[in-house]
C-alpha cells in the first residue's frame, strides 16, 4: 500500500512537472508585443543554397524590444558578405534579375519591418516561396529571414 501511495506522488509530481513546463506563459507588453531577453541573438541556414548562399540573422533587444535585426549571407566560396556584396554594386538583382531594387535595399526593408513588429511570426506569405505583400518595396522571398529569426529569438523569449 505504501509503495502505491509513494508512486502515486511520484506520478504527480512528475505530471505537474509536465503540464507546467507545457503551460509556459509569453510575457508580453501592455501593447501586446512580446517581450525578451535583452542580448545579441543569430541563427544561420543548415546549408548553403543552391546559388552558394548561407543565410545568417543577428538580432539585438535592448529593454525588452528588438532595436535591431540583420539580415545577411556568407558564400561557400568565401569573399564578400551578400549585404556588402549587393552594397558595392556586384548582386546586381536589378541589372540582372528585373528586381525593383538591390538586394541590401529590400534586406533593409525586412529588417526595420521585425524592429515595428517585434514578432518574427506577425508575418503573412502570399506562396509557398515566401513572397509577401506586407512590405513594401520587398518583391524577394523573405520566409528564411523569418523563420531563422523565430529561431534566434527562441532563447530571448522572457
Amino acid at each position: 500500500m505504501l509503495k502505491r501511495r509513494i508512486l502515486a506522488a511520484g506520478l504527480a509530481i512528475v505530471v505537474a512537472g509536465v503540464l507546467v513546463g507545457c503551460n509556459k506563459i509569453q510575457s508580453t507588453r501592455d501593447d501586446g508585443s512580446k517581450e525578451y531577453k535583452d542580448g545579441r541573438y543569430y541563427a544561420e541556414a543548415d546549408a548553403f543554397d543552391e546559388t552558394g548562399w548561407k543565410t545568417t540573422v543577428t538580432i539585438e533587444v535592448k529593454d525588452g524590444k528588438i532595436i535591431s535585426a540583420d539580415w545577411n549571407a556568407i558564400h561557400k566560396d568565401g569573399g564578400d558578405d551578400k549585404d556588402t556584396l549587393s552594397k558595392n554594386g556586384g548582386y546586381k538583382m536589378v541589372e540582372f534579375g528585373g528586381a525593383q531594387a538591390e538586394w541590401h535595399e529590400q534586406a533593409e526593408k525586412v529588417e526595420a519591418y521585425l524592429v515595428e513588429k517585434q514578432d518574427p511570426t506577425a508575418i503573412k506569405y502570399k506562396d509557398d516561396e515566401g513572397h509577401t505583400d506586407a512590405i513594401s518595396g520587398a518583391s524577394i522571398h523573405v520566409k528564411e529571414f523569418f523563420e531563422l529569426a523565430n529561431i534566434a529569438l527562441k532563447d530571448a523569449i522572457k
